[in-house]
């Protein structure tokens, strides 16, 4: 039985028309080239490949033995205006709150910029915990290090949890130790196993999963008597 629903932060539950990230990962390069000194057009190089390996710039500084302030990273890549950017939606917090499980967030990033998200948009008494990059050990997604240490701190198993993303290698790295996973904004592949447009549409798919799920469990019930 699912137990437990746990949403991405970044672009999943906002959605990726505000650019948000888009404005964070160009912090993120001019973090990278003021800090180690190299032209802008490096610096993005290095962030792409450092996503690539490792799923995230600040792990691959890390990682490869580049001199980084955690603190400093986060405090600059995360200086970034939200009003006018993001806005509370009432849809939102009314869907979140009407999902009857347990709800959590799994984020690569801090719980300073997490909270800082959740509280703009109104929602961040609708999750029962915040795991951050730090809860992690930094070990962050898709490393199958982070989904253990995050399920372990949930109390849940991959089978009772329903994963909301919105970057397909994490769905797909979820996915692949026996989470429901839901792909938000992205075209179907073999990432996850169903995809929607917006994340409205959770609910009502959660909903459906759930009693699919019930009338399982009645039809096992029923086999069971009359046997």
């Amino acid at each position: 039985m699912y137990k437990l629903i746990l949403f991405d932060l970044d672009e999943t539950l906002y959605p990726r028309s505000a650019k948000l990230m888009d404005t964070i990962t160009e912090r993120i390069n001019r973090y990278i080239a003021n800090k180690f000194n190299v032209p802008i057009e490096q610096a993005a190089e290095l962030r792409r490949r450092f996503r690539g390996v490792y799923g995230t710039a600040l792990r691959g500084m890390m990682e490869e033995g580049y001199p980084v302030n955690i603190d400093e990273y986060f405090e600059y890549v995360h200086d970034v205006e939200l009003d006018g950017v993001l806005a509370a939606d009432p849809r939102l917090r009314e869907m979140l709150l009407g999902i009857p499980l347990r709800r959590a967030v799994l984020t690569n990033s801090n719980i300073e910029h997490a909270l800082r998200i959740l509280q703009h948009m109104g929602i961040d008494d609708c999750f029962e915990r915040v795991i951050d990059i730090r809860a992690l050990s930094f070990r962050n997604k898709p490393d199958p290090l982070s989904y253990q240490i995050a399920l372990e701190m949930l109390r849940v198993t991959p089978r009772e949890v329903i994963f909301v993303e919105d970057t397909p290698v994490n769905t797909r790295a979820a996915r692949a130790i026996g989470m429901t996973t839901i792909l938000i904004e992205c075209p179907p592949s073999d990432a996850a196993d169903y995809f929607l447009d917006h994340i409205l549409d959770v609910g009502p798919l959660v909903a459906s999963l759930l009693s699919a799920q019930r009338g399982s469990l009645d039809a096992e019930d029923a086999a069971g008597r009359r046997g």
